[in-house]
C-alpha cells in the first residue's frame, strides 16, 4: 500500500511533516545494495593479535573497551592507535588519566618490541607518528560537550579517522549520573555517524566480588546506555591468578600454558564473531600476543 502525501490531513499529526520522512521502500535501493556491499568490505583491524581476523573498527561506529581496573584495557588501546597508525589511519588519543608523554612512551616501546629503546627509535617514532597520531593534552575531569567538541573538531579539521576517550569517568564522573552518561553515549554515536570516525570509548567494569572471572557487557559501571547503544562491545581480562602462581613458581609449565589475558567480543553489531580471544603479554615491551612462544618483532615504522 502507498501512502499519498495529497491524501493525508498532515494537521492531524502535527510537526514534523510526514511528507519529509514516509517514503516508499523501493527509494532506499541504492542504500540497501551498499549495505551488502558493505559486507566484503575491509576495515582496519588490530592486525598484530588474533583480533585481526574477528574484529573490524568500521567507519561511523562506536566501540566500547571494558574491563575492571588494572587488566591493561589502556595498555590494549594504546596498541590498537599503534595497529591503526600503520594502516595509515588518523588516530587521536584523548587520555584524561595520563600524561601524554607516558602515553607516548609506553606506546614506543610497544612499537619497538624493547623496555629500553634507543635515542634514535624514540626519534624514529615521532617522525613516524607525523600525520597518523594526535594527542589531546589534558588532564582530568572533562565535560560530555567539551569532549564531544573535541573529537568532532579532529573529525572536521583534521580529517580524523579514529578517536580514543580513556576514561568514560573522567568525561560522566559519577556512576549515579545515568541521564547525563545515556546522553553522552547518545551524542558520540551521532558525532560517529555524522562524520564517520570511530569512536573508542575505554569504561570501567564494577569491583567484582571474584576477579577470577571475566567480565561481561552487563557488569560496565553506569548506564546500560554504554552497552547498548555502542556498536562493538570489548572486554579486557587480565588472568591474575596465573600471574600470582608464576610469582611462586616461575617454571609452572601449567600455568606458563595459559594465556595471560582474554579479550571478548561481546557485541559486534555489524560483524558476524562474538567470543573470546586467547592472548599471551610480553611485559617487556607490554605488546599483546598470540602465544608466548613466537619472537615479538618491531612494527615496519616507515616514513612518508
Amino acid at each position: 500500500m502507498r501512502l499519498i502525501p495529497d491524501s493525508i490531513d498532515l494537521s492531524a499529526y502535527g510537526a514534523p511533516d510526514p511528507r519529509v520522512k514516509v517514503r516508499e521502500a523501493s527509494s532506499y535501493l541504492a542504500d540497501v545494495r551498499s549495505q551488502f556491499r558493505r559486507r566484503t568490505e575491509t576495515h582496519p583491524s588490530m592486525f598484530s593479535t588474533k583480533l585481526r581476523d574477528v574484529l573490524q573498527f568500521r567507519p561511523g561506529e562506536v566501540t566500547t573497551w571494558a574491563g575492571y581496573n588494572g587488566h591493561r584495557k589502556s595498555m590494549l588501546t594504546g596498541q590498537v592507535a599503534i595497529d591503526l597508525g600503520v594502516q595509515k589511519q588518523r588516530v587521536l588519543l584523548a587520555s584524561f588519566e595520563m600524561l601524554p608523554a607516558r602515553t607516548i612512551s609506553r606506546m614506543v616501546q610497544q612499537a619497538w618490541a624493547t623496555a629500553e629503546p634507543s635515542e634514535r627509535q624514540v626519534d624514529t617514532f615521532a617522525a613516524w607518528s607525523d600525520g597518523r597520531l594526535w594527542m589531546f593534552d589534558h588532564m582530568g575531569r572533562i565535560s560530555p560537550e567539551g569532549c564531544c567538541s573535541v573529537l568532532r573538531y579532529f573529525a572536521d579539521e583534521l580529517d580524523g579517522a579514529h578517536a580514543f576517550i580513556d576514561s568514560m569517568m573522567m568525561v560522566c564522573g559519577s556512576e549515579e549520573a545515568l541521564d547525563e552518561q545515556k546522553q553522552f553515549m547518545t551524542d558520540l554515536v551521532r558525532l560517529a555517524q555524522e562524520t564517520g570516525m570511530h569512536v573508542h570509548l575505554v569504561a570501567h567494569c564494577r569491583k567484582p566480588q571474584d576477579e577470577s572471572k571475566p567480565p561481561t557487557k552487563y557488569d560496565i559501571r553506569g548506564s546500560a546506555a554504554i552497552s547498548d547503544q555502542a556498536h562493538n562491545v570489548v572486554t579486557v581480562w587480565a588472568n591474575k591468578a596465573k600471574k600470582a602462581k608464576l610469582d611462586q613458581q616461575p617454571n609452572d609449565e601449567e600455568a606458563l600454558a595459559q594465556p595471560d589475558a582474554l579479550v571478548i567480543v561481546d557485541k559486534q553489531r555489524n560483524g558476524q564473531f562474538e567470543g573470546r580471544v586467547k592472548l599471551w603479554v610480553d611485559e617487556a615491551s607490554m605488546r599483546f600476543c598470540d602465544d608466548r612462544i613466537s619472537a615479538i618483532e618491531p612494527y615496519a615504522m616507515e616514513v612518508a
